[in-house]
Formats: C-alpha cells, structure tokens, sequence
C-alpha cells in the first residue's frame, strides 16, 4: 500500500503547487474582476453556513422534542423532567463538538493560507532577486561589449589615419584632374566602407554572444528559481503535516475530556431510565434518522454551493479574460486526500503491528519491544518481519483525483 501513500502525496503536492502558482490578475479589469469575484464568494460561503446552520438547528430542536417525549412517556414525566435534562446535555455535548471542530478546522485553514501567503511573498521577491541580477550581469556584458567596439573602431582609424590625410590633401589641390580626383574619393570611400564593415562584423558577433549570454543566465535563473519553489513547496507541507498532527492530538485530548464530563453527566441522569432497552432504542431511532436526514438535507445545500461557486468563478473568469483559482474548492480536495493518506497509513501500521504479533505469537515471545533497546539476551525480530511484509500482495496505486472546479 506504500505505492498508494506516495500517488495520494503527490496529489496533495500537485494541488498545493496549483494554490501556490496561480495566475495573477495584471489589467484594472482583471482585478475589479479578482475583487468583485472574491466578494460575491465571501457572500455565497456566509449564506451557506447560514443555512446549514439553520437547518443543524431545525434537526437538533426536532430531535431533542422527539427524544423528549419518547423519555418523558417511560418515566411518567412531563417534557421537562428527566428526559428534558438529557436532551439539554446531549445537545450542548453536541454544540461543544462541533465548536472544536470549527474552530480546529478556521486554525489549520488560517494558518494553511498564511502559509501560502507567505511563500508566495518569498518566491516573488527571490525572482526579482534573480531577475535583477540576470539584468545586471547583461548590462555589464553589453557595455564590455561596447567599450571592446569603441576601441576597435579607433583603432581602425588609427590605421587608415595617414592614408585618409593624404588622401583629403590630393581633394584640397585644386589642380587635381578630375580623373585623379574620382580615384582619390573612391580611395577615401573604400576607407570608409571597410572600416564601416569591419565594425558592423564585430557588432554582428558581439549581439550573438551578447543574446547566448543572456539565455545562459535566464536558464540559470530559472533553474534557481524552481529548485528554491520545490524547497519551499516541501517545507510548507512538512509545516502543514506537523500543524494539522498537533491539531489532531489536541482535539483527541479535548474530546476525551469532554467526553468523560458528559458521560458522568449522562450517568447521572440516565439512572432512572437505563433498565429500558426500548426506551433506548427508540431515542436511538429518532437520532439516526434525524442525523441521516440532515446530512442528506445538507449535501443538497453543499452541492448547490458547490455549483454557485464554480458559476462565480467561471463568470468572472469570463470576464477578466483569464481562468481564476477558487482556492477554498482545493483547500477542501487537499484535506480529503489528507484524510484518505491518513487513512491507508494507519492500515500499514495496523498490517505491521498484526504481522509481528503473529510473528512474536509462533515464536513463542510474549514481549515484543519496538522503540527502544533491548537488554542481552533479546531476539531482534526485525529481519524475519522485514521478511514477512515484504511478502505481502502490493496494491495498485489508487487513480488520481479529479481536479477541482475554477
């Protein structure tokens, strides 16, 4: 399953470098459009969670009436009794939930767009950088050039400077015949045109090593450029993988807590009705089928927001002349292929750690040790698991994910 690991990286590296390289708007109108388009998405995100907050609540309040009701019949209470207490913990146990995972979620998108913002920044200014220098460094070979030329071009004249005086002072007799005369103008042109000439060749061979040196550097610009956009690129998701790990840990630690204060809670309140099994199954029902008719109620909501947003982005890309990024739909496919490498990384884990179970339990070892040194008198196991998972099926790499809309 490693193979499958590595394709479900090089998606996530794929869609981060997309985020990274956007195109830029460059026109006024390009960026009214950037600007109009960012609004109206900012709109359309607040009008959804505005509705899924609506209808998480219509469900939570149809839910907790329901199980009110059913509790408040076994126990011979009125809604507000013991049942009423329950759906009131149950419900704030809920809301505290999902507030983690909110607020979990803003931080690791927060900290994903500083990120982001920040290499941006960075790669911009090293390609100036790079740039500037390609610029300087031509400027210096020109006028290395030039002055090369200027010399060259005097000392032509230097060299044709006695033929061209005695020439110009047969022109200045005025006794010359004009025979003599046309021959001593056509010497004195043939001077000129030479020098002319030779000049222009050296020129000719200058521009030519002039451009040559000048691709040389922007190729080594560019070079420059991509290999410090790899390294940043990898650093950022290296930050991100260890961010998103810490926010894994502190949400596990906070849910266990939680989860402990509810249930002492629950206990309590829940003694007058734990000997009723139905009573149990039925509040069970009711919050089955009211999760499952919220989150299918609210899949209909997120694929019309979906579509609002790819239509925004196509509009406006319309109009700017140039195709747009919506960098929330990338974000959203990077934490699901997140979540899927997850996934199939703790199923190797779990693979290994099953295997060297089966392993220890053959060869008759009841304590197996994996992160630290052992005493003498230990067997490394390492080889004959090494071994054994190496003959294990491979997997075909899963196919590459779509890319996402805008």
């Amino acid at each position: 399953m490693h193979a499958e690991v590595d394709a479900l990286q090089n998606q996530i590296n794929a869609l981060n470098s997309q985020a990274l390289v956007a195109p830029k708007p460059v026109t006024a109108q390009q960026q009214q459009a950037q600007a109009q388009l960012e609004q109206d998405l900012k709109t359309a995100e607040a009008a959804f969670q505005d509705e899924l907050a609506r209808k998480r609540a219509y469900y939570q309040q149809k839910e907790a009436l329901a199980v009110q009701q059913i509790e408040a019949g076994a126990v011979g209470a009125g809604a507000g009794g013991p049942a009423g207490v329950l759906s009131g913990m149950r419900q704030q146990y809920g809301t505290q939930i999902q507030q983690m995972q909110s607020a979990a979620g803003k931080t690791l998108l927060d900290y994903r767009s500083s990120l982001f913002g920040q290499d941006q920044q960075h790669l911009r200014s090293f390609q100036q950088q790079l740039g500037a220098g390609v610029a300087a460094r031509v400027r210096a070979k020109a006028q290395q050039f030039s002055d090369a030329e200027t010399a060259y071009q005097v000392s032509l004249a230097k060299q044709d400077q006695s033929a061209r005086l005695n020439l110009k002072a047969q022109l200045e007799n005025l006794a010359l015949s004009d025979k003599a005369r046309a021959a001593a103008q056509s010497q004195l042109q043939d001077l000129e045109t030479r020098e002319e000439y030779l000049i222009n060749q050296l020129k000719q061979k200058d521009d030519a090593q002039l451009r040559a040196f000048e691709k040389q550097q922007q190729d080594a610009a560019a070079a420059q450029f991509n290999a410090e956009r790899t390294t940043t690129q990898n650093a950022t998701r290296d930050k991100l993988m260890s961010r998103e790990k810490d926010l894994g840990t502190q949400m596990q630690q906070q849910v266990q807590t939680l989860g402990g204060q509810f249930q002492q809670q629950v206990t309590a309140a829940n003694q007058a009705l734990q000997s009723n099994p139905k009573l149990r199954a039925q509040v069970e029902n009711v919050h089955n089928q009211m999760q499952s008719a919220y989150v299918s109620d609210a899949s209909r909501s997120l694929s019309a927001y979906q579509s609002t947003r790819k239509a925004l982005v196509d509009k406006y890309s319309a109009i700017a002349h140039m195709q747009f990024q919506d960098d929330q739909a990338i974000a959203a496919q990077i934490d699901q292929l997140s979540a899927q490498r997850r996934d199939l990384y703790a199923q190797i884990v779990s693979q290994i750690q099953t295997v060297v179970t089966d392993i220890a339990h053959k060869e008759g070892y009841g304590l197996v040790l994996d992160s630290v040194r052992a005493s003498n008198g230990a067997v490394d196991l390492t080889g004959t698991v090494a071994r054994a998972i190496a003959s294990l099926p491979s997997a075909t790499p899963s196919p590459s994910a779509a890319a996402p809309g805008g």
